[in-house]
This record gives C-alpha cells, sequence and structure tokens, in this order.
C-alpha cells in the first residue's frame, strides 16, 4: 500500500442522522443499520490515527433549518423536508457519540455530498502537507465517493478502507468500491492501514 509522505484521515458524515434508527434516513426508509454497523470499524481505524499521529479531519452535512442551502438534495430527496434531518446544530445532525472529534480534530461542516465543495478543507490539507487520504464514513457510493473524486481530481491519493465505508445496500457499497479500483485509488482494509502506519512509523524512527 502507498501511503504517501504524509496521509491524513477523513470521517464521513458519521452523524446521528445516518447512524440511528431515530435519524432522518430511517425516518425516510432507507436502511440506517449499515451505517451504524461500522461504528466499531471506524473507531478502530481513530485509534491507529490518533497513535501515529496524522491529522483527523471530520465532516457533517449541514443544512439551515428550512434546507434553503440544500440546492438539489431536495429535489431528489424531498421527503427529507419535515423530518428535521441534518438541520445545523441539531442532534440529527451530530457526529454519533462514540465517534466524537477529539481536541484539536477539524470538523468541517458542508452542504453538498463532497468534503471539499464549499469547505477550506483542500487549503487546509495542503498547509498540512498531505499527500494521501484515507476516506472513511458514509454513505461509500454518494458522500464517500464525491470526496473521493474531488481528492484524485486535485493530486491526493485517496485511500478507501472498505470495512469503513458502507451504503444503504451491498450493492451500492461494492459498486462505488469497484470504481475506486479502477479509476481513483486505493481499496483496503483497516488491517492493512494500520500495518502501513506502524511501518511507516518505525521507518522515520
Amino acid at each position: 500500500m502507498n501511503l504517501g509522505e504524509r496521509p491524513a484521515l477523513i470521517v464521513i458524515d458519521m452523524q446521528n442522522g445516518f447512524c440511528s434508527p431515530d435519524g432522518f434516513m430511517a425516518k425516510i426508509g432507507l436502511a440506517y443499520e449499515p451505517s451504524a454497523e461500522v461504528i466499531g470499524p471506524i473507531s478502530r481505524l481513530l485509534a491507529a490515527a490518533r497513535k501515529h499521529e496524522i491529522p483527523v479531519y471530520y465532516t457533517r452535512y449541514s443544512l439551515n433549518e428550512d434546507y434553503s442551502d440544500g440546492g438539489l438534495l431536495m429535489e431528489v430527496f424531498p421527503q427529507i423536508n419535515g423530518t428535521g434531518g441534518l438541520v445545523r446544530d441539531s442532534w440529527d445532525a451530530a457526529v454519533v457519540d462514540e465517534l466524537a472529534p477529539a481536541e484539536g480534530e477539524t470538523v468541517l461542516d458542508k452542504t453538498r455530498y463532497s468534503a471539499f465543495y464549499g469547505t477550506d478543507l483542500e487549503e487546509q490539507l495542503r498547509a498540512e502537507g498531505v499527500d494521501s487520504l484515507i476516506v472513511c464514513g458514509v454513505t461509500t457510493n454518494i458522500c464517500v465517493e464525491s470526496t473521493v473524486r474531488d481528492a484524485f481530481f486535485r493530486d491526493i491519493r485517496p485511500i478507501v478502507p472498505e470495512d469503513a465505508t458502507a451504503a444503504v445496500t451491498p450493492e451500492l457499497h461494492e459498486g462505488a468500491l469497484e470504481d475506486f479500483r479502477y479509476g481513483f485509488g486505493q481499496v483496503t482494509t483497516i488491517a492493512e492501514i494500520e500495518t502501513a502506519l506502524e511501518g511507516q512509523t518505525a521507518n522515520s524512527a
């Protein structure tokens, strides 16, 4: 695996709305269970990132209460209206407690699928000298995929741990992973990332 010289980790949209039976996903009839199932694996990945002191970023899909900043999302998923889903500073939009950001870790609020759109993520990564971005979270085929593509377009190497991402169906998850393998970057596992980080730390000692 090629971690590059300076990897970082980004946790995409691991919010109550996506991961809880009381969140907006469940309310509009989409499966929240796959998102909930990767909370534990992502916790393990976070532990590895923190142990090896690589930068950690989080995103939260966060919208105005009237969804005036939601754009075409509200045409594709009009049923979100009335659920309170993803409203900025609400419980639904908060990162799940199990994955709470640590002190000093960056949380980016976004209004579109990609973590790069309308945020200063690129500037922060450049300032840190990051050349590889480990992308985990949900959902594999939407916000993870959009972030992977935008990282690739910026020549920041995307790395996707398949056991730390999830989509509402296995087919959507696997389809996105195939896209990543074909044209965007490395698809790997948490265990392989842990091993690579250990090796990188040993080599720099």
